[in-house]
């Protein structure tokens, strides 16, 4: 039986994680496969890295091409960048997007390289390792906290949870206990580790489903949430632009609730707007 490639496996100047917030510190200069969504905010988070090269996944590409974004802003500083099919592989999950991921999109930089739609993760891989990348400069690149935006709608009080918006769900803090959350964040599992779900107990929880992809993956997180009383729903990619909290609250339209969610009233193909201002006032 043939070995499957591992991240294990992988030479240094290569590194793989769940989430590119789960990148160590040492990436400057080197190649990094996510499991990330390729969104405005992972691209600022690479620059902020300085990483050499990047692999996301296109979250099914969706409203605005917003799961394909990182492309076109990493080709500004000349950093090779592509996108791994959501048809191809699980979203937050590198090590499944290495064995059977299938390259989607690809900006000039990676294309110069070799990296083409339809070429699998590994040869990618192997064609920009061949290469000689380039580290961006640090000077006038946005920093990673620009694209992970963490908007406060209504306070909490005696009457209402208090509603969040967070382009990230990486961005979630106890201080949220209790609260309703709207993410930008896809609606798989970091990693594919259910201890990866959520940083905080709240009380709604809202994410993008990336297309729900290959295994469900972009919905894979509702189930999880559910087994922990959670109430969770994700919004249709195409309805709202992935990496945008604000934007999966004003325009996102409801794909898949859990059964929490349901009993609150979540209904699939509805707007997530009156859910959420009806459940903010659930005492």
């Amino acid at each position: 039986m043939e070995m499957q490639p591992s991240a294990r496996q992988m030479p240094d100047s290569i590194r793989i994680a769940g989430s590119i917030t789960h990148l160590s510190a040492d990436v400057c200069g080197a190649i990094a496969l996510v499991g990330s969504h390729g969104g405005r905010a992972v691209a600022l988070d690479a620059l902020s890295r300085r990483v050499g090269a990047l692999i996301v996944h296109d979250a099914g590409v969706g409203r605005e091409d917003a799961g394909v974004a990182a492309l076109e802003i990493l080709q500004e500083y000349q950093v090779p960048c592509a996108a791994v099919s959501h048809r191809s592989a699980r979203i937050g999950d590198a090590d499944d997007m290495l064995v059977r991921g299938l390259i989607s999109h690809a900006n000039e930089c990676s294309r110069l390289l070799g990296v083409e739609a339809g070429l699998k993760v590994r040869s990618a891989l192997e064609c920009l390792e061949g290469a000689v990348l380039e580290v961006p400069a640090t000077g006038g690149v946005p920093t990673a906290e620009e694209g992970f935006r963490t908007i406060q709608i209504s306070d909490k009080s005696r009457r209402q949870r208090g509603i969040f918006a967070l382009d990230s769900a990486s961005s979630i803090k106890p201080a949220h206990d209790g609260a309703i959350v709207i993410t930008g964040s896809h609606g798989g599992l970091p990693g594919g580790a259910d201890e990866n779900v959520i940083k905080a107990p709240v009380f709604l929880a809202a994410f993008n489903d990336a297309g729900i992809g290959i295994d469900d993956a972009g919905i894979s997180r509702l189930p999880v949430l559910d087994r922990i009383g959670i109430a969770a729903v994700t919004v249709d990619a195409m309805s709202a632009r992935i990496g945008d909290g604000i934007s999966t609250l004003l325009t996102g339209v409801i794909s898949r609730a859990n059964e929490r969610a349901c009993d609150l009233g979540a209904r699939v193909g509805q707007f997530l707007l009156p859910l959420v201002e009806e459940t903010n006032r659930l005492e």
